[in-house]
């Protein structure tokens, strides 16, 4: 991309280059001015970081879809993708677009309902899921499965195992997780989108799929641990679906779940040990461990996928049998999550990060203790 002249790249290539120079303008001007209102209008000052964030996300949300659709509109013409098995998949992506942007504009002018619609948005998403692997299941079918049926429902077996560990996790030790809120969102969208950014920094990129990359989980992992694990899945799973638009390896419904919303969807449980008591005045600790269980749960993801859909190349054919290939295989992840929770120890080292930390957490605290009380206080003027 900035080897080859301009005129020689692709359309999308065209725009990411410029999309790349104009989030370092924009990063540098928001600077810029924020130096200036602090020395010439302080008073000013403590709402510039808000109304950059909100900028920034909305930028980064109208970037990504339009990179997104580019890169789709690529793989099409190329020939890469089936739009009969495909279509569903895109839809799916119009339905999370959809649902984040009113996320967005709901917490903004309507924050008290920002919780039922975030329900309503997951079970809609849901239904979206089901609809597309039903579709997919159809065109699956039609074209011959290549497997037992035993060796079929094994794969939805499994895959629904994953899910259910994920979400009961998710729901035992996220008790504590307060409701989206638009500073939730912000976050949410500025940690998605460094994630995505940096994961096109890549250290080594495997033929089947699968790479490992400077830190690219790093971003969503803190955000976990800032704003409670449910919160993190829901990111995980949001992020997903942009590494799939990065990198669509697509050859089954349960393929697609696994290796995309399923696999990064577990990367949101790195918080899941931060509200264990003994464990409270060792954050770093807290980090690392939740770390190694999000790591085993993406691995297992990518396991399953790699045994009932990848097989062994050819080359390798006579050395593994096709359990110890994807196990083999599939631990780049590892490699790729110790460098995310390296880069995080480092991190949890500053003093200025943990203050930051903390002051979300009693940002929260306080957010929430006022909810209740407002609650509260409802509840007894109705009685």
């Amino acid at each position: 991309m900035f080897t080859d002249p301009f005129s020689e790249l692709s359309v999308f290539d065209k725009t990411a280059t410029v999309a790349l120079y104009l989030t370092v303008a924009f990063i540098v001007l928001a600077a810029v001015i924020g130096i200036l209102i602090k020395k010439f209008r302080p008073d000013n000052y403590p709402e510039y970081p808000k109304r950059v964030m909100s900028a920034a996300s909305g930028y980064a949300i109208g970037i990504l879809a339009l990179l997104m659709f580019l890169k789709l509109d690529e793989y099409i013409a190329d020939g890469y993708i089936d739009m009969p098995t495909f279509l569903p998949v895109v839809i799916m992506l119009g339905i999370m677009i959809v649902a984040v942007v009113a996320a967005l504009v709901i917490a903004a002018f309507k924050p008290e309902i920002s919780a039922l619609f975030t329900k309503i948005a997951v079970a809609a998403i849901g239904v979206g899921i089901l609809v597309m692997i039903i579709v997919s299941m159809v065109n699956t079918y039609k074209g011959g499965i290549g497997r037992t049926v035993g060796e079929e429902v094994q794969l939805y077996i499994y895959t629904a195992v994953l899910i259910g560990a994920i979400v009961a996790l998710a729901l035992v030790f996220g008790k504590k997780t307060p409701p989206l809120d638009s500073k939730g969102i912000v976050y949410a969208a500025v940690c998605i989108a460094m994630s995505f950014a940096l994961s096109y920094i890549r250290f080594l990129e495997l033929l089947q799929g699968g790479s490992v990359t400077f830190a690219s989980l790093l971003p969503l992992m803190v955000f976990s641990y800032m704003f409670g694990i449910r919160k993190g899945v829901m990111a995980g799973v949001i992020y997903g679906f942009l590494q799939f638009i990065q990198a669509p390896w697509f050859y089954h419904p349960m393929q697609f779940l696994l290796d995309y919303p399923i696999a990064f969807g577990a990367i949101g449980l790195a918080a899941i040990f931060k509200e264990i008591g003994v464990l409270k005045k060792y954050p770093v600790v807290q980090f690392v461990l939740g770390g190694i269980v999000a790591v085993i749960l993406r691995y297992l993801s990518h396991v399953v996928s790699g045994v009932f859909v990848f097989g062994v190349p050819d080359e390798y054919a006579d050395s593994y049998t096709v359990v110890a290939w994807s196990f083999l295989y599939n631990s780049f992840a590892f490699a790729d999550m110790a460098i995310a929770i390296a880069a995080g120890f480092m991190l949890f080292a500053s003093r200025s990060f943990r203050n930051l930390l903390d002051s979300v957490e009693a940002s929260t605290a306080k957010k929430t203790a006022a909810e209740s009380a407002a609650k509260t206080e409802t509840k007894s003027e109705e009685a």
